[in-house]
């Protein structure tokens, strides 16, 4: 990534995915990754997904970041940016110590929810998966399980104590 600021999107047969970045020594980095695969993609690398997201965070050195699949990327669609609030909650998650501690802040929601796989990520933050595909006939019901377990004015911008992302 080459300055202060930017964002890239990239898209192929099959898949898409967006990335942005704010490096800025007096303000929070804001990166973040987005990653939408289509079925036929998905299957074919399969046991490759989470690898390539964990590389593709570790990387972009996101703060957030997601894999889902496209229509669960316009059913979750909230207008607002990651400053405001959380996107979503989607098929394979990270979720860096910032959102971490703001999920947990009064409880341990977050790792008391029942996710298919919760792994921690080698530079800290976690990594949640819902289920073993995002084409899981289940994955609907579980996106709104998860977010209302963590609280669905997250997700939606109207919570009051959302983390202030920007160091001044």
């Amino acid at each position: 990534m080459i300055g202060k600021a930017g964002g890239m999107l990239g898209k192929g047969k099959g898949f898409w995915f967006s990335t942005d970045w704010w490096l800025d020594p007096n303000e929070l980095s804001l990166n973040h990754l987005t990653l939408v695969l289509n079925k036929k993609l998905f299957n074919q690398i399969k046991k490759d997904n989470l690898t390539l997201f964990e590389d593709l965070v570790y990387s972009f050195e996101a703060i957030y970041g997601y894999v889902t699949e496209e229509e669960a990327e316009d059913r979750q669609h909230t207008t607002g940016t990651l400053t405001e609030r959380i996107p979503g909650v989607f098929w394979l998650n990270f979720f860096s110590p910032v959102f971490v501690d703001y999920l947990n802040k009064d409880n341990n929601l977050l790792f008391e929810f029942p996710w298919e796989n919760i792994k921690d990520f080698k530079k800290g933050g976690v990594i949640t998966q819902l289920t073993e595909s995002p084409f899981d006939k289940t994955i609907v019901d579980l996106e709104k399980k998860a977010q209302e377990a963590l609280g669905l004015s997250k997700f939606n911008g109207n919570v009051n104590d959302y983390p202030n992302l920007r160091i001044l």
